[in-house]
């Protein structure tokens, strides 16, 4: 992962802090992430696939009202994160085969470098609401 941030990152950004004042927004977002990557393959993309799903967790938990533990910034960065995977005109389009997406990991990975002690807390309260929902079923 990279400390360089990447080419027009900060659009992004800039859009992100307007978004994330409307749930709604973000959760239509949310919904054409949820699409696009169900519609991505796992070549090449697993470890930033799985970056995005907890980057989609999160938010959804922060709508929620479920988690609160995260800081005003780093929502802004995750929702840019999933803002630059959903735009498909970014820096390197991503029709263009084997490379389009290539970008879009660069910010995942940049993103997820900056805020990985916040992740790492998230996965780990993600992780107890599924034990604790699988205990409460039995």
């Amino acid at each position: 992962m990279s400390d360089q941030k990447p080419a027009r990152y900060d659009n992004f950004r800039i859009k992100a802090e307007d978004l994330i004042t409307s749930p709604a927004r973000v959760q239509k977002l949310i919904g054409q992430a949820t699409r696009k990557l169900a519609n991505r393959g796992e070549a090449g993309f697993s470890e930033a696939k799985n970056d995005l799903q907890t980057a989609i967790a999160l938010v959804k938990a922060w709508i929620a009202g479920e988690y609160r533990e995260v800081n005003q910034s780093t929502l802004v960065a995750i929702v840019a994160a999933i803002l630059y995977f959903v735009v498909p005109l970014d820096v390197i389009p991503d029709f263009i085969l084997g490379w389009g997406f290539v970008d879009d990991i660069a910010v995942i990975g940049y993103v997820f470098g900056q805020i990985k002690d916040e992740i790492t807390a998230f996965r780990e309260w993600h992780e107890s609401q599924d034990a604790t929902e699988e205990t409460d079923f039995r």
